[in-house]
């Protein structure tokens, strides 16, 4: 079933999930083949799980690396990273690394980039844990670390004991050494507002998503929005790290729940970059490039905002 479901990987994800049990295979299918799924999983369902599979949650985190890595989109290494997020609201977010062929290996997305960033747009409140089966590379542990000032995030490892990210992180650099006293997490929306097509569903949707972009280094919020030729929509936002290089464009931060999801690159069908009028910095050449690879048929559709 899954397979005939999940286009991009449905084959893997069926592998993935051969070790839960038959109930527990029935709760992941109807969550992750649901016509709105991008990482999340409810936390009514990750309790059902946790009963199903007779498991901590802990445990249970663990035991879904494999099929968040299932639908990795790594065509560069060929090395498949899964993770998984624990929300405050209890539920849990699984996300995968995504390759982009032909183009800087800064644009790639780390495992536990996606992860978060599913969390980030389902506008989760905070986050308690990470999983990626081991301790996070230095770039995600920098990425990680933006979502929480006291870095009290516990990183659960391959065994099952947790380190807090701050034993992962001494010393860290942050948004107070630049002068924020508020991380990424939870999220701010700002007032914003465009003069193009309001009554085009994909331009309010890049709009929304620029709304809620983490911006405070830079002051250029943006958002991205995918249609879908099965008529899903995907949409991401800007989330900035005090470190700079970290920081997660709008395009990336969509394909978190699109490859989540298990859609593959030719099912994007239009694409909608909405910026910040006079923006520091802008992402329209990085995601043409990225555009052009995942999906050469389409025409980036660009817009500009204006507001605080």
């Amino acid at each position: 079933m899954a397979s005939g479901v999940l286009d991009g990987a449905g084959d893997r994800y069926a592998a993935a999930q051969s070790s839960f049990n038959p109930e527990g295979k029935s709760i992941l299918d109807s969550v992750i083949t649901g016509k709105t799924y991008r990482g999340r999983i409810p936390s009514a369902e990750v309790s059902a799980l946790m009963k199903a599979e007779r498991l901590t949650r802990d445990a249970l985190m663990l035991k879904l690396i494999p099929v968040a890595k299932s639908f990795a989109h790594a065509p560069l290494s060929n090395y498949f990273v899964g993770a998984v997020v624990l929300g405050r609201s209890s539920s849990l977010y699984l996300g995968c690394n995504i390759e982009i062929p032909g183009n800087m290996l800064g644009l790639a997305v780390h495992g536990e980039q996606a992860a978060t960033a599913n969390a980030y747009m389902s506008e989760e409140t905070g986050i308690e844990a990470i999983t990626v089966g081991g301790a996070p590379c230095g770039h995600c542990r920098q990425f990680l670390s933006e979502t929480s000032l006291d870095l009290a995030m516990r990183v659960i490892m391959k065994d099952g004991s947790s380190v807090r990210l701050s034993e992962l992180l001494p010393q860290a650099f942050g948004p107070r050494n630049l002068g924020f006293n508020q991380g990424s997490f939870p999220v701010k929306r700002a007032r914003l507002s465009t003069t193009a097509n309001s009554s085009d569903p994909l331009v309010r949707e890049a709009l929304n998503a620029a709304c809620a972009a983490y911006t405070p280094y830079t002051r250029s919020p943006s958002g991205v929005s995918l249609l879908t030729s099965n008529g899903r929509v995907f949409s991401g936002s800007y989330i900035e790290n005090a470190a700079f290089n970290p920081s997660l464009p709008p395009l990336e931060t969509a394909l978190a729940g699109y490859f989540a999801a298990g859609q593959k690159g030719g099912q994007i069908k239009r694409a909608v970059l909405l910026e910040k009028e006079k923006p520091g910095i802008s992402h329209e050449t990085t995601t043409r490039s990225a555009l052009a690879v995942l999906a050469p048929s389409v025409r980036l559709e660009t817009y500009l905002a204006v507001g605080e």
